[in-house]
């Protein structure tokens, strides 16, 4: 016999405490379902089931980038392309490194010097630890080089690794990189050579390791990847606790996710956005779009197809009405008049579309032939529109050009397919980095023997090798003026623009872009 009753209005429609709450029902099922926590008789929390508790906030990265295509890998030592290195140039790190300004200034080594005509050797910082905990040290440098030196290693930094062979240990903080003969380069080329545990492998495809201001957090694919600041970094401690690089491949929706401030930075605006962005910056960059063309395919063979072709091109007209004025001609040799070996003599081919059509003709192509110019999609700024425009261009002067466009990182692979292969592109519109302020970075595209090269000039080749087998800098500068000149009569290339880049912003952001399309969180901060 129950000891007490209890007398209610109406029967529960049902003894399942979680499917009701009226009075009526909680007068029993209270009794018989308990709670992780409960309250007192004067209404205070406390512990039920559970006997403890805490909120835990999920870390919200504090900056986010958004970029146009996703990366292939996150290996810093395989990629080198933009939408790659805005998140994993802020997990790895280099030997030596650039200031914002461009100046070579030490990294993860304290000094370099050249020790004879086959060898440099470096001096490493002591007491640095990779985010996995094992150390950074002459071995693990070493084996950073010679990863990349290894045949069966794909990278796209292989123009950061010509004339090295190889690298050793000499103590623990100590480590020799050695050359095939004078090497006046290297240390440019060390400055984009990021440095891995030893022993490091595929596992870096998607979970790199680095020494880096931030570690590897997370990577939803398709979507975004966000890195936390790392704790035990050996220099300055980074303002920013944690950042996401964000996937929006379209540019409209770039721009209304930085206005609705969802997105903190977009690397590529349009110049009409720039007025609609919260806020903006640009910089004339170390960036050079051209037309990269196989000088072996037999219709290109001839120099004065080439030449044609580049005259057939109203660069001024791109500037103005492509880029809104942020941007200006190249004068034909990917350089700017602060960098080394820039020579003042070669100038922009002059726009002349009826001298292009003599030149033809003079080649003996009056009737013309068929070509193709291949864009990669969601890298370069007005990509497509550029292409469209070159191929309407080449199209008047009696060269019928048609536009195919590729995913991007398939276009990046096949676009240095060389002649005579028949997948070889005829054309291939580009945009090219002079990070190193200084014509050898050019090599692998003018050289013989060069990853991206399609242009087979012997005494060309022979000036940029000299050029990087001497330390005299007024010297090195003399060679490769001499080079583009000789380029000039035998160009590689359509040559367009010098590309300012333009920088959509929160208004929270306080960032000033670098020289070298470079974008190190740590460098960054937030207002507010």
């Amino acid at each position: 016999m129950p000891h007490l009753v209890i007398a209610v209005g109406t029967e529960p429609s049902t003894l399942d405490a979680q499917a009701v709450n009226d009075r009526n029902s909680r007068v029993f099922t209270a009794n018989i379902f308990e709670t992780l926590l409960t309250r007192s008789a004067d209404g205070k929390l406390v512990a039920g089931l559970a006997t403890d508790y805490e909120a835990i906030v999920p870390e919200i990265p504090h900056l986010v980038i958004a970029v146009g295509t996703e990366p292939s890998t996150l290996d810093a030592q395989a990629v080198n392309d933009r939408n790659s290195r805005v998140f994993t140039a802020n997990i790895f790190e280099t030997l030596l490194k650039r200031t914002s300004d461009g100046d070579l200034v030490a990294g993860l080594a304290t000094s370099h010097e050249a020790i004879d005509d086959d060898t440099w050797r470096f001096t490493l910082r002591e007491g640095i630890s990779f985010h996995d905990g094992s150390a950074f040290d002459a071995e693990s440098a070493a084996y950073s080089i010679n990863r990349m030196l290894d045949e069966d290693y794909e990278t796209q930094r292989s123009s950061y690794t010509k004339n090295i062979v190889g690298a050793e240990a000499v103590d623990a903080n100590t480590v020799d990189i050695h050359t095939d003969g004078v090497n006046a380069v290297l240390p440019m080329q060390v400055a984009q050579l990021p440095m891995v545990p030893n022993g490091a492998g595929a596992e870096l495809n998607e979970a790199p390791v680095g020494t880096g201001p931030y570690m590897f957090s997370s990577w939803d694919r398709g979507q975004s990847i966000i890195a936390v600041a790392n704790p035990d970094y050996w220099g300055a401690a980074p303002s920013i606790q944690a950042f996401e690089v964000r996937v929006i491949p379209d540019s409209q929706t770039q721009l209304s996710a930085l206005q609705a401030g969802e997105v903190d930075l977009v690397l590529d605006i349009l110049p009409e956005q720039t007025e609609l962005a919260p806020a903006f910056k640009s910089v004339a960059a170390t960036e050079f779009s051209f037309v990269h063309l196989d000088t072996r395919r037999p219709n290109l063979e001839d120099p004065r197809v080439r030449i044609a072709m580049n005259m057939a091109i109203d660069k001024e007209l791109m500037a103005e009405t492509l880029y809104g004025g942020f941007a200006r001609p190249n004068q034909a040799q990917h350089l700017s008049e602060n960098m080394l070996g820039y020579n003042p003599d070669v100038k922009m081919y002059p726009y002349d579309p009826e001298g292009a059509k003599a030149l033809l003709a003079e080649a003996g192509y009056a009737d013309g032939f068929p070509l193709t110019i291949h864009v990669g999609v969601g890298r370069y700024l007005r990509s497509e529109e550029s292409a469209e425009y070159i191929a309407q261009a080449l199209t008047d002067i009696g060269l019928p050009t048609d536009v195919q466009l590729w995913e991007w990182n398939e276009f990046r692979s096949a676009s240095r397919v060389k002649a005579p292969e028949p997948e070889a592109m005829d054309m291939a519109y580009k945009w090219n980095s002079n990070e190193w302020f200084d014509a050898a970075r050019m090599t692998s595209f003018a050289t013989i023997g060069g990853k991206s090269n399609k242009l087979w000039d012997a005494d060309v080749t022979a000036l940029f090798e000299a050029g990087a087998e001497t330390s005299d800098q007024e010297e090195r500068h003399r060679l490769y003026q001499e080079a583009w000149a000789l380029i000039h009569e035998n160009p590689h290339a359509i040559y367009l623009l010098q590309q300012d880049l333009i920088y959509g912003m929160s208004e929270r952001l306080d960032w000033d872009p670098r020289l070298d399309d470079e974008y190190l969180v740590a460098d960054m901060a937030l207002l507010g």
